[in-house]
């Protein structure tokens, strides 16, 4: 990690935002050890800004305090990823349903561009760069959907999501995987069919969630 750059704002505002960029760019992954004296002095600044960033971060459940003391990168568990996953298959394949009924000309070249650009990306191996293409390929289909409603409770979802995309693309695997699925449900959105955009969301959804799981689960049996 490197200093901050000191901006007119509140220090503690700043390390928060850097922390919080470290923790959903996976630089910082789940069960990372956060000690505030360290922090600081990479830093380059007092413990007291650090102290209130580790708690403002607490209280948006991205890290937990440890037993031993300090704190930590909330670890992901297999639950809550299985439920939220669950939610997410839900609601992203009713915005592709919409989507797939409302797409303009413009909103379906832009998909058609991203799908190219990931797969470049991923020729690249540049993950985050796999991450941004992603997320954008989804935060289109939101748009194009046009749903008040549904983006405020899909945006609900936006951070712990955005964990699990930088988990799932690292993995060359899983980032090819997705790629064939994104362009299975560009083919149905160019045909219009919003039942089979649905299915293929879902299904794309679900896959990758069983993915982060089983990871996970190897993970507590290696532990």
């Amino acid at each position: 990690m490197t200093g901050l750059s000191i901006e007119r704002r509140p220090v503690g505002e700043q390390v928060t935002d850097h922390i919080r960029r470290l923790i959903l760019s996976g630089e910082l992954p789940p069960g990372s050890r956060l000690v505030g004296k360290h922090l600081a002095e990479e830093l380059g600044i007092s413990r007291t800004p650090v102290r209130e960033a580790l708690h403002r971060l607490a209280q948006e459940n991205l890290v937990v305090r440890r037993d031993s003391g300090g704190f930590e990168v909330r670890p992901l568990s297999a639950r809550e990823v299985e439920e939220v996953v669950g939610v997410r298959a839900a609601l992203e394949s009713y915005a592709m349903e919409l989507a797939a009924q409302r797409l303009s000309p413009q909103v379906l070249q832009a998909l058609q561009r991203n799908v190219e650009e990931y797969a470049q990306a991923l020729k690249q191996k540049k993950v985050m760069r796999l991450v941004k293409l992603n997320t954008a390929f989804h935060e289109t289909v939101y748009e194009a959907a046009g749903s008040r409603v549904l983006r405020g409770q899909i945006n609900e979802l936006a951070e712990i999501l955005h964990r699990f995309r930088v988990a799932l693309l690292s993995e060359p695997q899983a980032a090819a995987r997705s790629l064939k699925d994104h362009r299975r449900l560009l083919a149905a959105l160019e045909k219009g069919d919003a039942r089979l955009a649905g299915r293929i969301c879902r299904e794309h959804v679900l896959a990758g969630g069983e993915w982060i799981v089983s990871r996970l689960q190897d993970q507590q049996e290696e532990d």
